[in-house]
């Protein structure tokens, strides 16, 4: 993957990304990442699980 290509593909959780399918689009309720999840005894550059990037998480 390039750099420029993983500057611009969103990372989605598994709810989001079926959400986005018709019929689903309930399934964006049951997302939980909602911020970005630090692996324990780490500086905090090392993501356990990151922020779903959904636009439907945007305040």
């Amino acid at each position: 993957m390039t750099h420029a290509l993983a500057a611009t593909t969103r990372v989605l959780s598994v709810e989001c990304r079926l959400g986005q399918r018709q019929g689903y689009e309930d399934v964006h309720a049951w997302c939980r990442q909602t911020e970005d999840v630090p692996l324990p005894h780490s500086d905090g550059s090392i993501l356990l699980a990151r922020k779903c990037q959904c636009s439907c998480h945007h305040h």
